[in-house]
């Protein structure tokens, strides 16, 4: 597999021609982890590790961005676990799976560009990262537990209506503060219909049309422009339950081919030529 330096970031083009985990060595990474801990990461050459695990832990240290390229259709379970420098992920359309803890603790994960026919997310597949929005494909049809627990700042999480949320997928996400229940028991149990519930329906008030436009796979220009022509400029500003607004959620949406500034300078053309 290809390793170059793409926009100043240290990619591998992952083919999957090779495992990239090897059980016995991360075991013995696994061991020291649970000896040490994060605060002492920074030092963790000093810890006692064969010089083997060594050279296996720098390398997966050394990676900053993965590119998984045309073709690869899976994502072995733990394949880059534990790659704690990996900040972006491009998948090619032809990922259909992620495996159990695929990217797991790569904690300084904050960007996925997905494959828009993927499938299945497996349990863990990317617990203890560094993701603060996530756009599930809409061929997305499971994902399981804990696939996204412990990503502190996960803000903004918009999921399709026929996917499986599996038990805790977002635990410990920031939007589960706003979450309108004063159980919070509900946030920790093992059935958290109310929450999947919550989170698939948060933009069904009509009020949160420009929302779930702006949220949607590849947002259509001329459905957004119809809602500010009624709403005007200030709509994309408006906070809905989790302070969201349409602004940030066109923003941060990966299918978005249209932008704030696109609409904003549509509308203005259009009404300047109403005035004229």
């Amino acid at each position: 597999m290809r390793v170059a330096t793409v926009n100043g970031l240290v990619t591998l083009f992952y083919d999957g021609s090779k495992e990239l985990c090897n059980e016995e060595l991360h075991d013995e990474w696994e061991d020291q982890l649970v000896e040490h801990n994060d605060e002492d990461i920074a030092d963790w050459e000093s810890w006692d590790l064969s010089n083997e695990c060594k050279q296996y832990i720098r390398e997966r240290f050394s990676w900053q961005q993965i590119i998984v390229v045309e073709g690869v259709t899976e994502i072995p379970e733990w394949t880059f676990s534990d790659c704690r420098n990996i900040q972006r992920v491009i998948l090619s359309n032809t990922v259909v799976r992620i495996e159990q803890l695929g990217f797991s603790r790569c904690k300084s994960l904050v960007y996925i560009k997905w494959s828009v026919n993927l499938e299945f997310i497996g349990d863990e597949s990317f617990e203890e990262c560094n993701l603060s929005s996530v756009f599930l494909p809409p061929r997305c049809r499971l994902v399981g537990s804990w696939a996204f627990g412990f990503n502190y700042n996960l803000n903004i999480f918009h999921v399709p209506q026929d996917t499986e949320l599996g038990r805790l997928s977002f635990n410990k996400a920031k939007f589960l503060d706003k979450f309108p229940s004063r159980n919070t028991s509900t946030l920790y149990s093992d059935n958290n219909e109310e929450i999947h519930t919550w989170i698939k329906n948060i933009h069904d008030h009509e009020d949160y049309a420009l929302h779930r436009a702006c949220s949607s796979y590849q947002p259509l220009k001329e459905v957004i422009m119809s809602i500010i022509e009624n709403k005007g400029l200030r709509a994309f500003k408006m906070e809905n339950s989790i302070g969201i607004t349409p602004s940030q959620y066109l923003r941060e949406n990966p299918y978005a081919d249209v932008t704030e500034q696109d609409i904003i300078k549509s509308y203005l053309m259009k009404m300047m030529g109403e005035v004229v």
